[in-house]
Formats: C-alpha cells, sequence, structure tokens
C-alpha cells in the first residue's frame, strides 16, 4: 500500500506532458502599440557545483495579423558565458519523454525523500560578447558603473534601429538589485516573431557560478510584468547534492508547486536529452521539477541555491566571504534596504538585514531561543534556518 501511494503521489505531483518550446528575461518589444504577453516559460538549470548550464524558453501571444515584432529580452548573468548557443527546440520534450520513463520504477526506491576602484580608463559599460546566433543577435556586457547602464541601454536599442522608449523605475531598480548582489553582466538578445510564429528556438548559457541560479526577477519587473504566465523549471545536479526541501520562500501570490521528489537519471540518458549536458557531470544525476504560474508581476527575487558555506557566527565589525554570500541572499530576499551594494563587511546595513530576516521568520529563529525581538546577530538558530531552507547540502 506504501509503495502505491508512493506512487500515486509521484504521478500526481510530477507527471508531465509535453511542453511548446518556444528565453526567459526582462523583456521589452516594438512596436510599442502591439500587446506581446508571455504564455509558458521552459528552462532546464544543470549545476556541477561550479559550472552552469541554463537552457531557456519561451512561447509569446500577440494579436494575429499583427505583424513583425522585435523583441530585446535581458538575461543577467553571475559571471562572464564561457560559452552562448542555440538549442534545438525539442530539448525540453525529450527532458519530459525521459523523466516520465523512470516514474513507473522510481517510485518504490526513494519515494520518501522530500521534504572597490574602477580603473580610470575602464569603460562604464563593456561589451565582452557579440553575435548573430541563429535567429538571436545576442550581446552581453559588464557593467562597471551602474549609473551609465540606463544610459546604455538606450543607445543600445537605438543602434539596433528600436524607437526609444521610457524604462520604468521597476526595471531599473530590478537592475540595481542585480547589480547590489554582484551580478554585472547581462545579456541582450534581440530576436524577431514574424506573422508566422509565436517561439523561438531557445538559447543556451554556459558560466561559472558558485551557486544554483535562475533569473526570474529581471521578468516580474520587464513590460510584460502583466502576462500570466506558466513557468517549467527543470534542475539538474550531481546525485550527491541534496536540495532543500522546498526551493521557494516567502509569498506565494502565485501557484507554487514544489513536491522536492528527484528523478536519479543515469548519464546515458542525460545525454538523450542533451548530449552538452554530459560535460558537466561525471556520474548520475538527479532531476527535480519546479511550476509556477501567475502574473509575473508577483515574482521578487531570483531563485538561488548556495552551496552551505556558513559554518560559523556573523556579527558587526566581521568580514568575510560568509558574510559576501549573507549580503547577496539578504538582497535577492528582498529585506536589504540600503543602496549599499555587498562588500564582505558585516556593517549597519547588514545588521537591519538579519533583523528583518529574522522578524519575518521569528516562529523559527527567536522564539526557540525565548526571544521577542530581532538582534541582527547572525547566530546558530538563524544560520540553521538558512541551512535547511536556502543552502545546497551533499548527502
Amino acid at each position: 500500500m506504501k509503495k502505491i501511494i508512493n506512487l500515486l503521489l509521484i504521478l500526481i505531483g510530477i507527471l508531465i506532458t509535453p511542453l511548446s518550446a518556444g528565453a526567459n528575461g526582462g523583456m521589452h518589444h516594438w512596436p510599442p502599440h502591439i500587446y506581446v504577453s508571455q504564455t509558458d516559460q521552459n528552462a532546464i538549470v544543470a549545476w556541477n557545483g561550479t559550472e552552469e548550464i541554463l537552457i531557456l524558453s519561451t512561447n509569446w501571444s500577440k494579436p494575429a495579423e499583427s505583424g513583425e515584432v522585435t523583441l530585446l529580452k535581458t538575461v543577467p548573468l553571475p559571471s562572464n558565458p564561457s560559452d552562448i548557443k542555440e538549442g534545438d527546440t525539442e530539448i525540453f520534450d525529450r527532458m519530459v519523454k525521459v523523466l516520465n520513463s523512470k516514474l513507473p520504477t522510481w517510485g518504490e526506491a526513494d519515494a520518501g525523500m522530500g521534504s572597490g576602484t574602477k580603473a580610470a580608463n575602464t569603460p562604464s559599460v563593456e561589451v565582452v560578447f557579440q553575435k548573430v546566433i541563429g535567429a538571436h543577435d545576442v550581446t552581453v556586457v559588464k557593467v562597471n558603473n551602474p549609473e551609465e547602464f540606463s544610459n546604455w541601454i538606450d543607445g543600445f536599442a537605438a543602434g539596433k534601429n528600436l524607437e526609444k522608449k521610457q524604462i520604468s523605475e521597476e526595471f531599473k531598480n530590478g537592475l540595481k538589485s542585480y547589480l547590489k548582489r554582484g551580478i554585472n553582466y547581462f545579456a541582450f538578445d534581440v530576436a524577431t516573431l514574424d506573422e508566422e510564429k509565436n517561439s523561438i528556438k531557445p538559447l543556451v548559457y554556459r558560466f561559472p557560478t558558485q551557486y544554483f541560479y535562475f533569473p526570474m526577477l529581471v521578468s516580474g519587473v520587464s513590460e510584460i510584468a502583466e502576462s500570466q504566465t506558466r513557468i517549467n523549471l527543470f534542475l539538474a545536479y550531481p546525485k550527491n547534492m541534496k536540495l532543500p526541501s522546498s526551493i521557494w520562500q516567502g509569498s506565494h501570490d502565485y501557484s507554487v508547486t514544489d513536491n522536492g521528489f528527484e528523478i536519479p537519471l543515469a548519464r546515458s540518458e542525460v545525454k538523450e536529452v542533451y548530449e552538452p549536458l554530459t560535460e558537466l557531470f561525471t556520474g548520475d544525476v538527479s532531476v527535480r521539477r519546479f511550476q509556477m504560474y501567475g502574473k509575473l508581476s508577483q515574482i521578487n527575487k531570483d531563485l538561488t541555491l548556495f552551496p552551505q558555506l556558513l559554518s560559523s557566527n556573523l556579527k558587526v565589525g566581521m568580514r568575510s566571504e560568509d558574510v559576501k554570500i549573507l549580503q547577496q541572499l539578504l538582497i535577492n530576499e528582498g529585506f536589504w534596504q540600503s543602496e549599499a551594494s555587498v562588500t564582505s563587511y558585516f556593517g549597519p546595513a547588514t545588521k537591519a538585514a538579519v533583523m528583518r530576516f529574522q522578524e519575518r521568520y521569528k516562529e523559527s529563529i527567536l522564539y526557540p531561543l525565548g526571544l521577542t525581538a530581532p538582534t541582527g546577530f547572525f547566530g546558530p538558530y538563524t544560520r540553521k534556518y538558512l541551512n535547511e531552507n536556502i543552502f545546497v547540502g551533499v548527502k
């Protein structure tokens, strides 16, 4: 009976229907008077602990006979990509096929598992990559001076013969959030939807990163933020890694499906989905599915999962790599109210953000200590909460 119940849970929570493939990112479009909305996002995020392959695809809706529409997508990246290439539209359907083939037998084994100073000659915005890749005209820039970034975007659009339009304060603030976290590489992808198509072949980004990363905030602050969108996300990682039982903390103003189940894949099965993914892994892989549905405007942060590096208490006056990671988390989670960026120094801004974090999760952090007010001291209970909910461990 237990096996049957476990199998039913898997089938209800994970059974996947074929996906239509179309890249996630902040979106602007031309002509401005044509209403363009996003209907689906599909993504595979494969991370081995030091490097990530991010496969992004989007489907669009536009009025019939609206003519040609030019799309400008913005994808923030935590580092300079080592490779960008065009994928094929069948990658996601192949992932679905491989996962579904595993479901009838997998349930019997592990179904219970769930739960600084800028150089004088450095440009404010530096182009580090530019290439036409299939239907995509891709430019990657490194932002060295945030104050000049908006002006650069205006000039970039003009250079692509795109009509100048007002960049919203929400979008500007979203870009600031990325820059505060030290995410200062941005990919700009110009592509065209003609009368015959509502999707484009996906782009595949490969880049070094010290944490699991999927950009979502940039979509929530773009001009298509009112789109009702379904996000289908497949997380792939080495079998010895353990993700939190719930990978999304905070407000659920949208529908979230995350049942914590993992499906093991052999490298041969990963190769069947997309052969370059096997370059990341030396052994078997686990895949976990995460889904969201709702207005993009309701998404106010990225999906980021860090290794468990925070092992010591942190307080005002300390400087370390752990402090930097803590600051990145506090900014992404919305507890940071300072204009300062990550510094690795635990100062008043960090203490204030820690206090807001402790207040939000006081039942788990403060009450067990008999406290009713936050302290700003990053001690064992605050660290334990982060380790159990926002960090990647080892099985």
